[in-house]
């Protein structure tokens, strides 16, 4: 897995979350991809939540 970069779209934000998941109050994403002990959620999933966010505020109008 290679996510050097926040997500921009949708499609980017739903495959982030499928592996920057919670492991014991870390992200399993950024252990997996970097070796790095970060609490969970990490600014990647961070973006990828307010994306989604975002995209379904956008939709309900």
């Amino acid at each position: 897995m290679k996510d050097y970069r926040a997500p921009e779209n949708r499609s980017e934000a739903l495959a982030l979350l499928e592996t920057h998941i919670e492991r014991d109050g870390i992200c399993e994403g950024c252990l997996a991809s970097w070796a790095r002990l970060v609490d969970f959620p990490c600014s990647f999933a961070q973006a990828a939540h307010r994306i989604l966010a975002d995209d379904a505020a956008t939709g309900d109008r």
